[in-house]
């Protein structure tokens, strides 16, 4: 038993590093476009939408890109795909929801035209750099990585400062509340001192009526 359950651990880690390896390793797929569908490099990353294009303008804004909508694609032009490449490239993404129930997993499609291609009116069978938009998609993903966890860290501050807040807002309270205790405590002490008093008064007022019965009798 001892000895399966080891090779169980390795075999889940396995399953899951396959899984996850298919999950963001970019692939060859179509788009739809203008005038039909569109050969394009695609990928699935398991981020939703808004992080996804966040990501994409924040990765292409360090390098001065600009971006434009068009048709439901998002234009970054005049864009090298790597740092040594001699070519400008106008960078066409389509970023989407894989469907309704999944919805915290993103489609990203890319094509990559000629500067100032009309891509729409490209055949359905160009594959006009498609290799090269695939690497850049895996090249990419990192920087959506890296976007998200920034994403979590800004609401895992958050929910800190909430939880600062809130702890502050006990501290003081209890404050209050060993305030109202000491205070309380001095009222009861005071309180047991006054009874002794008026224990005292008790007994001494009943002397006197005692002592007047007393004489009534006599």
């Amino acid at each position: 038993m001892r000895r399966i359950l080891p090779l169980l651990f390795v075999l889940a880690l396995t399953v899951y590093s396959v899984q996850t390896d298919a999950q963001v390793v970019a692939s060859e797929g179509k788009v739809e476009h203008t005038k039909g569908d569109k050969i394009a490099a695609v990928i699935e990353l398991p981020y939703p939408v808004e992080e996804v294009e966040a990501a994409i303008v924040e990765h292409f804004s360090k390098k001065g890109g600009k971006s434009d909508k068009s048709k439901g694609f998002q234009i970054f032009r005049s864009m090298k795909l790597t740092e040594e490449d001699v070519e400008l490239n106008d960078l066409h993404f389509k970023v989407e929801r894989k469907s309704r129930k999944e919805k915290d997993i993103t489609v990203v499609y890319l094509l990559v035209g000629r500067p100032s291609e009309n891509v729409g009116a490209r055949s359905g069978v160009d594959r006009h750099k498609i290799n090269e938009a695939k690497e850049f998609l895996n090249q990419l993903t990192p920087s959506v990585e890296s976007h998200h966890l920034d994403v979590q860290i800004v609401a895992q501050e958050d929910v800190m400062k909430k939880a600062t807040k809130k702890n502050l807002s006990l501290i003081d309270e209890q404050k209050d509340l060993e305030e109202k205790i000491r205070n309380l405590q001095q009222k009861l002490e005071q309180n047991k001192i006054d009874q002794a008093k008026q224990s005292e008064e008790l007994t001494r007022q009943q002397g006197v009526l005692d002592a007047m019965k007393a004489r009534k009798k006599s």
